[in-house]
């Protein structure tokens, strides 16, 4: 992650693996958006505002995956002033980490889960947001608040200026290649996410992975992102074929990847979205549920 890209007046962005925003006033005041996924990042923010002789003021976490509030915990401790805010339900996370591997096993997970991938370091929240459409002022700023459902439970998008800070609402081109199923919780929520996303007004969308995005090439991209998660519901479609459980769907999706999991947390995300496929089935008639001596098993409807 190197120097601060600058968008518009006002608006820029640190690339990296996971993307963090900064916005800042006339009079030096800077907000983050996100912080990436460890100390190195927030590092990287702190210098790369520092260098333009900005002050950071205040950290917006769009959702609570731990790539996107890692940098929160270093940045707390260099700016004891500093602060944070989260959208509702998802700032439980940010407070206590151990929620997202707990919520992905459902149980208490076991050591394997409970890595950096899965759990960054707690982060303080000073404020919580709704993520319903409308502003929120942070530090004298007025940032636009979109909800941004889907990915994850409660995230959202936020714009400034011409610019809007999408988190992980879409995914780059190369980044739908290399993961091949985008992870989701809700597969309604993300696919009306990319629907309202065409009709945002700004010039720039800045994903949490990938680069940026002008107006003018945005509808491929999030047609890109609109056909995969559609794939990934007929990868499930087809694995229902003469029913199977929820680890079996799991395993025949996995052996159509070119990359299939290959540890304990990449197994669990890829479970965790089969899951919400399947319940996107249920929800759409497709798909049924039943118990068999004490076995759930899934199957095609009709």
């Amino acid at each position: 992650m190197g120097d601060l890209v600058e968008l518009a007046p006002g608006c820029g962005y640190l690339p990296g693996a996971v993307n963090a925003g900064v916005v800042w006033s006339e009079n030096g005041a800077a907000v983050a958006v996100d912080t990436g996924g460890d100390r190195d990042v927030g590092r990287s923010v702190l210098r790369a505002v520092q260098a333009r002789g900005l002050v950071l003021t205040a950290v917006v976490n769009t959702h609570s995956h731990a790539d996107h509030y890692g940098g929160n915990d270093y940045l707390l401790r260099q700016l004891p002033g500093l602060e944070v805010w989260a959208p509702e339900l998802e700032e439980a996370v940010l407070r206590n980490p151990y929620l997202e591997p707990f919520s992905l096993y459902g149980a208490r997970p076991p050591e394997a889960l409970q890595n950096k991938w899965l759990m960054a370091k707690p982060s303080a929240v000073h404020h919580v947001y709704s993520t319903a459409d409308g502003q929120l002022e942070v530090a004298g700023l007025v940032l636009r608040v979109h909800p941004a459902d889907g990915h994850s439970a409660r995230q959202a998008a936020l714009g400034f200026g011409p610019v809007c800070y999408a988190a992980d609402s879409f995914f780059g081109p190369e980044v739908l290649d290399k993961y091949e199923i985008p992870f989701t919780h809700h597969v309604a929520g993300q696919q009306e996410t990319l629907e309202r996303m065409r009709n945002w007004p700004y010039e720039w969308f800045v994903p949490g992975h990938g680069a940026p995005v002008r107006r003018h090439e945005l509808a491929p991209v999030l047609e890109a992102n609109l056909r995969a998660v559609r794939q990934a519901t007929d990868r499930v479609r087809r694995a229902l074929a003469g029913g199977a459980t929820a680890d079996e769907v799991t395993h025949r999706v996995a052996a159509e990847l070119r990359s299939p999991p290959a540890n304990p947390s990449t197994y669990f995300l890829l479970r965790a979205t089969v899951m919400a496929h399947l319940a996107h089935l249920l929800e759409l008639g497709e798909a049924t549920w039943e118990l068999e001596r004490g076995t759930l098993r899934w199957r095609p409807s009709g």
